[in-house]
């Protein structure tokens, strides 16, 4: 028998490197298998699609194209074409992320072996080896978690973007999507921020410094925040205002410093009353060295890899590097217009097809461009008339801090429904503030003009309708509770016209409560009979409605609130009442010959590629005829130049237009226009408290709003319609308009003297009883109503 020999040194070999081949084959298979699984999970991508998931700010430019305000929520960006980046920025990039760019197909194998190395020596996954593709395709599909599932899906990406794109294309959407700390997005945010220059135009040496930040945003931003202090300049320190913390305070140096900035104009009186709030801080941006260590790394790279000379790059490494911090919003405007602008656009981007939470997040990400209807000029001076003390007498600060009393104000274009000026406050600033100009309150006899008057010239009545300017009797208002009166006193008989001018009360009641019915029938009375006051009413609330007033209630819109009556519709004594902006665009009928035009903060959106997608049609509807807007125009006219509202009269431009002062003196409005513009302003206290003042104060900045605004237009007449005609009325002594085919009503009461007045009211109390059951309704709903009794002006 043969004796088996032992294992040869040979066969140990071919065993060991079975053994392996067996390993390498499971390890592979695994891998294998685990890449499949990952790749499996990876949503497919449309690399062709890359540019709609690049996000861009958006931003807001007024009616002549500047820039008002970058929207930016988190981050700020701004895409740029590649021919616009500088060669050597697109360069500085390439040497210090991915020297084999234009050499490998998405993958750097070189780059892999080292960084496979180092990190096994490091024990880490610090070493990252991606290419600009692969940095591509985390910015825009994976994220920045550092694990092995986010890294083989990136590679698989950049295969994909490598397969469907173009290096230049790549290389520009890397650009444009790259983050550069203090969030900035993209190269040309970069160049704003840091530099306060485009993109275009940025040097060499800051070219290279902007290209460091991406690897550590953190440690290579071009610079850090500190605290200003003595030893810096206010006219030249750069310096960014920074949210406070939760519960901070600013410091009294720190309020001071901020008072200096703003006395230099660095500033405007928004950011100085933020700071003074606690709202935010002045932070000095002080140059970061290390991004300046960075810069020379890459320039030292640049010059080894043949994209600069050894002179160039000493000539960037010498250059002084100042950090310029760039606006993202046009200083001296407020918050109020912006935010009208914002939850606008939102509405226009849901009627488009947007759902609510992608349209929120489209104002700010979507990058689109939209153009307001701001006109920054009247816009600037509309914040600072309102914010002057000397216009609200007796201005005091609340124990919030907050001067009192208040302000709104609109200036709009009636004929096309542009808001060209907004403000909702004064002395406040900030975000999510207050609004006052779209808040509700009691209008006064500023809501005559709509309410009453227009609803009955649209129904009948003429501005040489003849009625009782006296104390109207119980009897005939149905209601021993309330007794309304006039503030300026009592004139007999008088026409339309002049109880308008007057703004007299007991006029604007009994106007009212002819409105529907017949007017002929009704000249045998001091008192129009046969009335149906609830039809009168409800035909004026659905007036107000029309003319886009959504706080006029009628019972059958809320049983527990009630604005069809007599208080609310002839006194302003409103359930809710009317926003300065609401009553803006309710007056554009009598200002824009008879079509009402809805505010509009918007005119046009546009995408980031330039294609229209909202382009506002300033096509209103016919609400009343130009003859009757021109009528009751005119006789507001008369308001200005000989009635209640002279202190709004200024000199070269014809003006309309209606006081209001509520109850108690709670609320002071002027509404009135030209034929260029339309503004409404109220002047309230928060609180509701008394006002030291009337309506007079109202108009008076009113005036002081509107006169500049019209210094250098051309004197403008309001347009008499063809149907309108002048007429001779015997009865009241002068000369009156008309539109054609109507007569005035009730002018044989003209003659009446107290004692015929009295003979008369033997046939009114036979025809009492025939109005009793009307009369007890009027009752029940003044009694629902929320009356300010009898004294508005």
């Amino acid at each position: 028998m043969k004796q088996s020999k032992g294992i040869s040194f040979a066969d140990v070999i071919k065993i060991l490197l079975i053994i392996v081949a067996i390993a390498l084959i499971v390890i592979l298979s695994l891998m294998g298998s685990y890449v499949l699984s990952v790749l499996k999970q990876a949503p497919v991508i449309d690399p062709n699609n890359y540019r709609s998931l690049i996000n861009e700010t958006s931003k807001i430019y007024s009616d002549d194209g500047q820039l008002v305000e970058s929207l930016v929520l988190n981050e700020f960006s701004e895409y740029v074409t590649l021919d616009k980046i500088p060669k050597h920025l697109q360069k500085a990039v390439i040497a210090v992320e991915d020297e084999r760019f234009y050499d490998h197909n998405g993958l750097d194998l070189q780059r892999v072996a080292g960084a496979i190395i180092y990190d096994i020596k490091n024990r880490s996954l610090e070493q990252g080896a991606s290419t600009l593709t692969m940095q591509l395709a985390k910015n825009l599909y994976t994220s920045s978690a550092k694990d092995f599932n986010r890294k083989i899906t990136d590679v698989f990406y950049a295969f994909n973007l490598e397969n469907k794109l173009s290096k230049d294309q790549i290389l520009e959407a890397y650009l444009n999507s790259a983050g550069f700390s203090k969030g900035t997005v993209g190269v040309q945010a970069a160049a704003k921020t840091f530099f306060d220059k485009d993109v275009s135009d940025l040097t060499l040496a800051e070219s290279a410094l902007i290209a460091g930040v991406t690897n550590r945003p953190g440690a290579y931003s071009p610079y850090n925040n500190a605290y200003i202090t003595a030893d810096d300049d206010l006219e030249t320190v750069p310096f960014v205002l920074q949210p406070l913390s939760e519960n901070g305070e600013n410091s009294e140096e720190t309020v001071a410093y901020a008072e200096k900035l703003f006395e230099l104009g660095r500033i405007d009186q928004f950011d100085l009353s933020q700071i003074k709030g606690n709202i935010l801080i002045p932070m000095k941006a002080e140059f970061n060295p290390n991004s300046k260590k960075r810069q020379e790394l890459i320039l030292r790279l640049m010059a080894e890899q043949g994209y600069i000379t050894a002179a160039e790059r000493d000539d960037a490494v010498n250059e002084d590097i100042v950090i310029k911090i760039g606006r993202r919003s046009e200083k001296g405007v407020s918050n109020y217009f912006i935010d009208e602008v914002k939850n606008e656009t939102v509405e226009i981007l849901q009627s488009l097809g947007y759902s609510k939470e992608d349209a929120q997040a489209k104002l700010y990400n979507g990058g689109f461009k939209i153009i307001s209807s701001m006109q920054i000029d009247m816009q600037k001076h509309l914040e600072e008339v309102t914010s002057n003390a000397r216009y609200f007498p007796g201005s005091r600060t609340d124990d919030a801090g907050i001067p009192q009393p208040q302000v709104a104000s609109v200036v709009m274009n009636p004929h096309n429904g542009e808001v060209k000026a907004l403000v909702g406050g004064r002395g406040i600033a900030g975000g999510a503030l207050f609004n006052r100009a779209v808040k509700p309150r009691q209008p006064g006899s500023s809501i005559k003009p709509i309410s009453v008057y227009m609803t009955a010239l649209m129904n009948g009545s003429t501005a040489a309708d003849v009625y009782l300017d006296e104390p109207i009797p119980s009897r005939v208002l149905g209601t021993s509770s309330w007794r309304p009166q006039n503030v300026s006193g009592y004139y007999g008989w008088q026409t339309i016209r002049d109880l308008i001018r007057r703004s007299s009360n007991v006029g604007a009641i009994l106007v009212g409560r002819d409105i529907g019915s017949d007017l002929d029938a009704h000249t045998r009375t001091t008192y129009s009979t046969a009335v149906d006051t609830d039809k009168a009413n409800q035909m004026m609330i659905d007036n107000l409605k029309a003319l886009g007033v959504t706080t006029a209630y009628s019972l059958e819109d809320n049983p527990e609130v009630n604005d069809a009556n007599s208080s609310a519709l002839a006194l302003g004594g409103m359930t809710v009442g009317i926003s300065p902006l609401e009553m803006a665009g309710a007056y554009t009928p009598l200002a824009n010959e008879g079509i009402y035009q809805k505010p509009t903060f918007v005119n046009q959106i546009a995408t980031s590629t330039g294609k229209i997608l909202y382009q506002k049609k300033p096509v209103g509807p016919q609400h009343m005829t130009p003859a009757q807007a021109f009528i009751m125009t005119d006789m507001l006219q008369d308001v200005v130049r000989r009635g209640t509202g002279t202190n709004a009269n200024f000199p070269g431009m014809p003006i309309a237009g209606k006081t209001g002062t509520t109850n108690r003196q709670r609320d002071a409005w002027f509404v009135g226009y030209t034929p260029y513009y339309l503004c409404s302003v109220w002047i309230g206290n928060d609180r509701n408290e008394r006002l030291p003042f009337m309506s007079s104060a109202a108009a008076t900045l009113w005036k002081n709003i509107m006169r500049p605004i019209h210094e250098d237009l051309e004197r403008k007449e309001f347009e008499q319609p063809e149907d309108v005609e002048k007429r001779y009325i015997r009865a009241i002594g002068r000369s009156e308009y008309f539109e054609k085919g109507t007569t005035p009503h009730f002018t044989n009461k003209m003659g009446w003297s107290d004692g015929e007045s009295t003979k008369k009211k033997s046939d009114e109390d036979k025809n009492t009883n025939n109005n009793k059951k009307d009369n007890a309704k009027k009752k029940d709903n003044d009694k629902k109503s929320n009356s300010n009794n009898n004294d508005n002006e």
